[in-house]
């Protein structure tokens, strides 16, 4: 029979309003998760928390939760958070663990904190969800969890969310990029600047980012805008309203041990352009299996440029790969199919 009300703790420092008014995959499907009459949903800001010592801002977190007594503690990143899993494994918290997971399930040469992680720590998580099928398989093969705890789940998008800023007809050819962290922005630079490609790339004042808009700072080609500079509240939306600009979307990374980029690949969905990535093991979606872009080595400033000019060249194979991006978002990559999974789930593992 179906429980009347699951009671699911989000910790965000969101607030429900802001929530609402992003698309479902910005917050982790808490939005869909709000609107459906089988879970109340509670939404606690860390922030607001930080009176006095880490110790002291621990306490009142646990408190917080005893006093909201969920059934489920929803949480979209572990980094921090993973004292609550303690916590729950010696019986203080009470509730679920559903949690999101970037990176792998880290092992130890020491095997007391081997032990401590792999028979305490991680059976504290009734589900995780990984992003990367490489690390559901790591954590399985290294027998760090069991297959029931585990499953990789692809990010969905919120397609009516987007549409507002599609543009079929592009008024020009442009490469665009939006992506922070990890990113090798010197290798698209100089790949459009010697293809004499416009290209706008929107990111963040961090050291390399800087390094490169100031190489750049004299093209013709290469446009740099970074947020900090812009000064306004609705960030995404201001990026996302100039993704529907874009003719192709890069996401050039640097080389990680680890997935990167992916937020961007299910953020440029929406808007069936064809992407081009560094390539790296790890990543969820493989673009051209998919039909939906190119991977690229990382570094290699000629394989960018062949690709840029290919794409240039062939607007049909534009065209066939943005039917791709759109029969994808139809299906396992739309947020709906993402967020009655979870649903599914939550009421699975309170049964």
């Amino acid at each position: 029979s179906m429980p009347v009300n699951i009671k699911v703790l989000y910790i965000t420092r969101y607030n429900k309003e802001f929530i609402l008014n992003k698309p479902d995959n910005f917050a982790y499907y808490i939005k869909s998760i709000m609107n459906s009459n089988l879970i109340d949903v509670h939404l606690l800001n860390p922030l607001s928390l930080q009176k006095g010592n880490s110790i002291q801002a621990l306490i009142t977190l646990v408190k917080t939760i005893k006093n909201i007594n969920p059934d489920i503690l929803y949480l979209d990143n572990l980094q921090g958070l993973n004292k609550l899993v303690v916590l729950k494994r010696i019986g203080i918290l009470k509730c679920k663990i559903v949690a999101w997971k970037y990176t792998y399930c880290k092992e130890y040469s020491n095997p007391i904190k081997n032990w401590c992680t792999k028979y305490f720590y991680w059976k504290g998580i009734d589900k995780i969800y990984m992003m990367f099928d490489n690390h559901t398989h790591h954590a399985l093969d290294h027998n760090i969890v069991k297959a029931h705890q585990i499953t990789t789940l692809s990010r969905g998008a919120e397609i009516e969310w987007y549409q507002k800023y599609l543009k079929p007809q592009k008024d020009s050819f442009l490469v665009m990029a939006t992506g922070k962290d990890s990113r090798d922005y010197q290798t698209l630079s100089e790949a459009c600047e010697q293809t004499q490609t416009n290209c706008h790339i929107i990111t963040r004042r961090h050291k390399s980012n800087i390094k490169v808009a100031e190489k750049f700072k004299n093209s013709q080609y290469i446009k740099f805008t970074f947020m900090e500079d812009l000064h306004i509240d609705n960030e995404y939306e201001y990026i996302m309203q100039q993704q529907g600009q874009a003719s192709i979307l890069a996401i050039p990374c640097e080389k990680r041990k680890y997935g990167v980029g992916y937020t961007n690949v299910v953020e440029a969905l929406p808007y069936y352009i064809p992407i081009l990535m560094t390539h790296n093991p790890d990543i969820h979606i493989d673009l051209e299996k998919e039909g939906i872009g190119y991977l690229i080595e990382p570094y290699d400033v000629e394989a960018w440029k062949e690709k840029i000019i290919y794409l240039k060249q062939h607007p049909e194979v534009i065209e066939k790969m943005s039917k791709q991006a759109k029969k994808l978002t139809e299906g396992e990559y739309n947020a709906r199919t993402t967020a009655s999974y979870i649903m599914n789930d939550f009421i699975r593992i309170t049964q």
